[in-house]
């Protein structure tokens, strides 16, 4: 995938079988448009899954970046990746950049020090959230990693949209966070039940 435009990597991640992302393309695409134009250097996800996104990030990121991926093994929504999947989640970075795959609870101080560990003195240019979808659980992950993001950085979180399923209520977060920040919302059909991107630019 070296050398391919962020509508080919959208399109791989997408329909590949094996890291599959959970997302709707036409949002990531505006997602992958994003990163594409900004290249951050220090990323980090919580909630990795099959490893669609991650390999996005990776691939859009720049040369040289530092990737951070948390996920909690045996996790609510769709968390705890299988063993195999840590070699395939190698080869999604290029020779100058960093993987660092922390697996845990993102919520515990062990975690949270384990990725301040990892970036030193150092920022994150990107924090996607898509691991704990409960409102407590999403507000959460946000409130500990915000202060990680440097000015002029972007938070975007998964599952923004009105969900058919009762537990994930990222929507709720979502709709506070509006009125505080200056937004993005990327949501391809209102009744989709699911999905959507909202972009938190700090």
């Amino acid at each position: 995938m070296n050398g391919k435009g962020s509508a080919d990597i959208v399109n791989f991640v997408c329909e590949n079988n094996v890291i599959g992302a959970l997302q709707i393309k036409g949002e990531l695409s505006r997602l992958a448009e994003l990163i594409a134009e900004r290249r951050p250097t220090r990323i980090l996800e919580i909630g990795t899954a099959r490893g669609g996104t991650l390999c996005l990030l990776s691939r859009l990121a720049a040369p040289d970046a530092t990737i951070i991926s948390v996920d909690l093994p045996g996790g609510a929504f769709g968390g705890g990746y299988e063993w195999f999947y840590i070699p395939i989640f190698k080869t999604f970075v290029r020779q100058q950049q960093k993987l660092h795959l922390i697996r845990g609870d993102s919520h515990s101080t062990e975690i949270q020090s384990s990725v301040r560990n990892v970036l030193g003195q150092e920022k994150l240019d990107l924090l996607f959230i898509d691991g704990d979808h409960s409102y407590d659980g999403v507000k959460q992950d946000f409130e500990n990693y915000r202060p990680l993001v440097a000015p002029g950085g972007i938070i975007a979180f998964h599952d923004i949209a009105e969900h058919t399923l009762q537990s994930c209520q990222v929507s709720r977060l979502w709709n506070e966070l509006k009125s505080q920040y200056k937004t993005e919302e990327i949501i391809e059909n209102r009744q989709q039940g699911w999905a959507g991107i909202g972009v938190v630019y700090v």
